[in-house]
């Protein structure tokens, strides 16, 4: 199962509702663009980190993650006492959807496997909180325990808020000129951007891989090593063909989104117990409706035009961000 150190409350379970929520990461700002986006969140990359909150009555019980030595952790150890919302946000947190009910949370955060070490593309606290996302559904259907609607509305929590420590304002400089530079070539920064896919896909395959023989975890060897190798192959195709799939982006996407739809639907149907694979099975169906969107909308030169000019603009704007916080944060001091 992995090193377990932390452990919730033994009154989580009688909280109002559980619900995850995230925070970036701090000093990466002028990065958020790259991965900050529906493909980081397609392959668990964001730079961001997942907590588990537990609330009652409108205030914090308790919450824990899962952090990068392996082990699960609560904030409040670290100096980041949360006890309302306000200092939920104040901590650089936001909630998202849905909620779970909080005994289904509990007993979720038993059964999970942590894995057998921290790996940051095949085992971090995004494929974590996945895997307790999953769980908790599974017991709530089981249970038939239906996640309540909690007891405050406090609309602030699910605003993104910005990082608690930006990066340096010089990176942010340099995010507004590479920002600058690209809305100058948008296709050529689009053609960049690609290559990154398909490094950060290839490097993923290789993770899996290296996670699944040096783990040992044998009830899902086969699995991992099955989309490691695809993963890989779709690197490598993807960065042979940069300059195709740039003007044939769509439609190239759509039949890549498609294969890895279908294989992950094929293995989630021909795994036992079925409902333990029911996160995979959804996770094709997702795939395929997607690709099937792409698909429909597969004009390549003004898809790959349009993908350079919105990363370009999205660089000027974090590295606008970085300088600003950093300002402010002076002025506080």
């Amino acid at each position: 199962m992995g090193k377990v150190e932390a452990a919730v409350r033994p009154e989580c379970a009688g909280a109002d509702y559980a619900q995850f929520a995230q925070r970036n990461l701090d000093k990466l700002s002028f990065l958020y663009p790259l991965v900050n986006n529906k493909l980081g969140a397609l392959l668990h990359l964001q730079l961001r980190h997942d907590q588990l909150f537990f609330m009652k009555a409108g205030e914090v019980v308790d919450e824990i993650g899962y952090g990068d030595d392996g082990m699960r952790f609560h904030e409040r150890d670290l100096g980041k006492v949360m006890r309302r919302p306000e200092d939920i946000t104040a901590q650089g947190y936001w909630f998202v959807e849905p909620r779970f009910n909080a005994q289904a949370a509990c007993e979720a955060l038993g059964e999970v496997e942590d894995g057998a070490y921290y790996s940051l593309f095949s085992n971090q606290c995004q494929d974590w909180a996945n895997r307790v996302r999953v769980k908790t559904e599974q017991v709530e259907k089981e249970q038939d325990l239906p996640p309540p609607a909690g007891h405050e509305s406090y609309a602030a929590l699910y605003k993104e808020v910005a990082p608690t420590v930006p990066a340096a304002w010089y990176f942010g400089m340099i995010a507004v000129m590479v920002g600058l530079l690209g809305l100058g070539a948008p296709l050529i920064t689009g053609l960049h951007y690609v290559k990154l896919v398909a490094l950060l896909l290839f490097a993923i395959g290789a993770s899996d891989l290296i996670y699944a023989f040096s783990s040992r975890a044998w009830g899902t060897f086969l699995s991992t090593v099955f989309f490691g190798l695809l993963s890989m192959a779709g690197g490598v195709a993807v960065w042979i063909g940069d300059h195709f799939l740039l003007t044939n982006s769509n439609g190239v996407l759509a039949i890549v989104l498609a294969v890895f739809g279908f294989a992950r639907i094929g293995v989630a149907v021909r795994s036992r117990p079925f409902i333990a694979w029911i996160g995979t099975f959804l996770t094709g169906i997702l795939l395929l409706i997607t690709a099937w969107i792409a698909w429909m909308h597969k004009d390549g030169s003004a898809a790959a035009w349009l993908l350079g000019a919105a990363l370009s603009v999205s660089f000027i704007s974090a590295g606008v961000s970085t300088i600003w916080l950093n300002w402010r944060l002076r002025r506080l001091g």
